[in-house]
């Protein structure tokens, strides 16, 4: 498999991730300093300050997460993915979007999940149990994973579509990717879009590129990838 990756653009985010991580803290130090010895100006500000503090950290928790955490969301994806043959490539931040694995069968846009507890499909996406201090900041939420896929998917589109016919452009399929190996998976059986955990990407992708009759032509593939920048 090849991989496409944006290094630029992961150590910036790092960098911002890390400084927003302290600067948060900061404000969220000084606004409660100053709730110790409470004026009416000093309430108001410290009030202000743990709020700006607030919105900061989660934030930073966005780009900490997934760029300065060792090791990265992608890093362990392109690893499980690393023995795919040499006809996968894979786009990791230099793209418009996130993640990106294009192949013979298709395109495959991974969704990384932090979630806690217990993944469930019950007209929607839910959590079962799991830290709640976490998932009030954002960090083990499981979120709307389906409007991330759609979302993604319309990006890809009109990236693509911008350089070739849209009937060209073959399936694109969302899957999400379980990071936490402590969390399981239960009942998903109404879900549109599929879920995996992080080790068993691989063989999933494969299970189901086997099944594609009809897969992209190594024109098609060709012309993806030039678009995209792998070639």
């Amino acid at each position: 498999m090849k991989i496409v990756r944006n290094d630029k653009l992961i150590k910036r985010n790092k960098t911002i991730g890390n400084v927003m991580s302290i600067v948060g803290i900061a404000i969220l130090v000084f606004g409660l300093i100053l709730s110790f010895n409470p004026t009416p100006t000093k309430t108001l500000i410290s009030f202000i300050a743990l709020i700006v503090g607030f919105i900061i950290a989660q934030i930073s928790t966005y780009f900490v997460t997934r760029f300065a955490r060792e090791p990265r969301y992608d890093e362990v994806i392109s690893t499980n993915l690393s023995k795919l043959g040499n006809e996968y490539t894979f786009y990791i931040y230099s793209t418009p979007i996130a993640m990106a694995l294009i192949g013979p069968a298709g395109i495959w846009i991974p969704v990384p999940t932090a979630a806690s507890g217990e993944i469930i499909y019950d007209k929607r996406w839910k959590q079962r149990g799991g830290s709640f201090i976490r998932k009030l900041f954002g960090q083990e939420n499981v979120g709307r994973p389906a409007l991330d896929i759609e979302n993604n998917e319309k990006e890809l589109r009109k990236a693509l579509a911008s350089e070739m016919p849209e009937e060209e452009i073959p399936p694109i399929k969302g899957i999400l990717v379980v990071m936490n190996p402590e969390t399981t998976i239960g009942d998903v059986a109404g879900a549109s879009e599929l879920i995996t955990e992080a080790e068993a990407l691989r063989r999933t992708i494969r299970k189901y590129d086997r099944k594609v009759e009809d897969g992209v032509s190594p024109e098609t593939l060709a012309k993806i990838n030039e678009i995209l920048g792998g070639e």
